[in-house]
């Protein structure tokens, strides 16, 4: 059922303003008005992660470091001293996602060092 303007009182022009003048509509128009700016990987924090297989008493797998892979490298000497591929299993969050599924698949070199890296261990 559709109402004319001189059954409701208020003009089409009147209604136009109201909606127009809402704090919704200005913030909308604020939103619109403002340019996206993605934030780059690195102000989101840099990080790295282990992704190889746990050694007792050394590193264990998924062990997430809040450094950088270099910083991570010089912390971790020690460890990398004893089994030099823990170096190779050390990834950055950029290459995380990848490197994950790469450790796990045959043929190629970072599942070559986590094979390695487990006869090395068993070794010692």
């Amino acid at each position: 059922m559709a109402v004319n303007e001189e059954q409701s009182g208020v003009t089409v022009a009147e209604t136009k303003n109201a909606s127009e003048s809402s704090p919704m509509t200005e913030v909308k128009k604020a939103i619109a008005e403002t340019p996206a700016t993605p934030k780059p990987a690195e102000s989101i924090g840099e990080f790295c992660v282990y992704i190889g297989p746990s050694i007792r008493g050394t590193i264990q797998t998924g062990t997430v470091y809040g450094i950088s892979k270099d910083q991570a490298v010089a912390k971790l000497a020690p460890a990398i001293e004893k089994h030099p591929m823990i170096r190779e299993l050390i990834v950055s969050g950029n290459e995380l996602a990848g490197a994950r599924i790469k450790v796990k698949s045959e043929g190629n070199l970072l599942n070559v060092y986590y094979k390695k890296l487990i006869a090395d261990s068993k070794s010692v």
